[in-house]
Parts: structure tokens; sequence; C-alpha cells
């Protein structure tokens, strides 16, 4: 009885034929009709090393909640999706991880927007956003659906509203499902991970004209968020606004209005998190002092100020809490204030 109960689960719990390292590794055949390269287009150059490409797969499918993307034989695409910066894809936990899902095709064409992390704010704004502009340039003008996280937040629709994409075309994939559609239509990712590309930040900042009148100096409170708090965080803050520093939190702010908060600012502190990525409406030469958890050092916002011509600073403070948790989500930290105002007057 296990047995026939077995052989009757198994198709809906789905595992990959295959696996290719890159969409430039997918043959050109009759499943992929459709492999552009529009490095040029979208950057101004010829990136040897991480080449733009966006392709079009005949019954092409989305695993999950955007997780991995494959073609109607099951070989899993890598260089994007969860496996975008995996040396050896053959060997990544999701392509092993097995679920039960369910089988759902679609007839039209589907555009892949969506990072498989795009539910927080920086992947979304820098990591599937800037895909946008690669589609555009690939020319797929017409589609009925762009792909999309599970979750739906304020940040993605609204920006969703300003590039124009109708609500009504907005697909949520479910991690229950395997979404198979007639045509899925595949950007890989903008940049290798942990690196960003100047054109991306310039495109995105372009979906915001510059304003002025936001404050020269911003620290970024934690308060709001649920992992790596720092504990001293009101005593900082009160160091810092006694000397001209405005405190925001980024999530209670829509993303025009961070844009425009951002936007003439000179100096921002702040720990390490998403709401950094705000930086890329930073004015050239704005400078960046991130706050780390000694055992979480992060160089996102380092190459994130590099690109955009910001200046940079780190500061790596001291556990706190319960010094034997590792996980990220729990870390607590300290950063004494006067080693905050030591390194603003260096960089002053």
């Amino acid at each position: 009885m296990s047995a026939i109960i077995s052989r009757l689960a198994r198709p809906f719990f789905w595992k990959p034929k295959g696996v290719v390292s890159s969409l430039a590794d997918l043959p050109v055949s009759e499943k992929v009709p459709v492999k552009n390269d529009v490095s040029i287009a979208v950057s101004g150059k010829n990136p040897a090393e991480h080449p733009l490409i966006v392709a079009e797969l005949a019954g092409g499918k989305i695993i999950g909640d955007l997780r991995l993307a494959a073609t109607a034989d099951d070989v899993v695409i890598g260089g994007i999706q969860t496996v975008a910066a995996c040396d050896d894809p053959q060997n990544h936990y999701a392509l092993h991880r097995r679920r039960l899902r369910f089988h759902k095709y679609r007839r039209g064409t589907a555009l892949l927007l969506g990072a498989s992390n795009s539910d927080n704010y920086y992947c979304w704004l820098l990591d599937s956003l800037p895909r946008w502009k690669m589609l555009q340039a690939a020319g797929w003008k017409n589609y009925e659906f762009v792909l999309l996280h599970s979750q739906s937040f304020r940040f993605q629709n609204e920006l969703l509203d300003r590039l124009k994409i109708p609500a009504a075309k907005r697909l949520c994939c479910s991690k229950n499902f395997i979404h198979q559609f007639e045509r899925l239509v595949v950007p890989v990712m903008p940049y290798p991970q942990r690196q960003i590309a100047p054109w991306a930040c310039e495109w995105v900042r372009s979906l915001f004209p510059k304003q002025d009148g936001g404050p020269e100096k911003i620290f970024l409170a934690r308060r709001g968020a649920q992992r790596r708090r720092l504990v001293n965080e009101a005593e900082l803050e009160a160091s810092l606004q006694s000397r001209g520093f405005i405190s925001l939190q980024p999530e209670n702010f829509t993303v025009a209005e961070q844009a425009k908060l951002f936007g003439s600012a000179k100096c921002v502190v702040a720990p390490h998190g998403a709401g950094l990525a705000n930086m890329i409406f930073a004015p050239p030469d704005a400078l960046l002092v991130e706050l780390f958890h000694p055992d979480i050092l992060r160089p996102t916002y380092k190459n994130l100020a590099a690109a955009c011509g910001l200046r940079y600073a780190a500061i790596v403070g001291r556990p706190a809490g319960d010094l034997s948790q590792t996980d990220d989500r729990w870390v607590e930290f300290s950063v004494p204030a006067p080693d905050v105002l030591r390194v603003l007057k260096e960089n002053s």
C-alpha cells in the first residue's frame, strides 16, 4: 500500500532533471526560441564577465515562490533566483528539497521580474527592479503576467504602479505550485551577487526626479526591525540629534518620500539593514557610516557606495544580549557614541 501511495504522490514532489550554470549555457532550440544579450542597450557596454541575457523559454517553469526557474524539461537555470550566486548549483539545497507542489499551467507570456528574495526592500530595489529595464530592452512590451514573490508589499506595488504595470497582470507565485507558462521570459540577475552595477543604480534613481529640501544629516533607526537590534540606539540617537541629525524609520515612508529624504543627505549613519538601499538617492560624495555586529560583516553597502560615488566608513560594534546566539535574526550589538563621533570627525 505504501508503495502505491508513493507512486501516486510522486508527480506532486517536483525534482530537477538537470542544471545548467547560466542562461548563456542554454542551447537555442525549439524550447529556447529567443535568447538576447541586451548588455550594450542596458549598460552601454558589453560586460564579458556578466552578459545581460534575456531568454524566452517555451513551456518554462517557476518553482514555488520564485525559488527556481526551469525549462519545460525541468532543467534548472543557474545564475538567477535562489541559485544566482552558487558556484556549484547542482549541489544547492533548493534543488534537493522536496515539497508538495501542484502543477498550474497558464497560456500567454510571463515576464520574470522578482528575485527569489524580493520581499526584502534592498533586493526588490536593486536585484529585481532593474530587470524590468532588461526585459524592455529585449523588446517584451506585450505580456499577460509579471511574476512576483508570493508576498505583496506596499513598496513593491508603489514601484510597479510607477512602471505602469497593470495590477491585473501581477502574478504572485505561491510556494505550493509549479507555475508553467506558454512562454516564460527570464532575465539574468543584473549583476553578480555582492556586486552592484552603476547602470542599475542610475536607472532606479531615474524613476524619482531629484528633489531638494530633505535633511542633510540622517540617522536610520532600527527600532521597527525585528533583527540585529542596536541595544544602545536611544543613546546614540540622542548624541547624533544634538549634532543636527534627523532620525528616520524608512519603513514609515513611501519609496518616493524616502527618495526625497535622501536626496539632500550629506551624511547618513545607520546599522546594517535594507533601508540603506536608499543611498542610491543620495547626492555624490555623501558619506555613509555603517554600523555592524562583529559577526555579521557584509560588503553590500560598501559596494553600493562605490557604485554611486559615495564616501564610506564602517564601525564594528560589540556583541550584546545572549552571546551564544548566532542567528542574525536575534543577535544584538552596541556601538559606542564616541566611536561614531570620531569617525564623523575624521571624515568631515
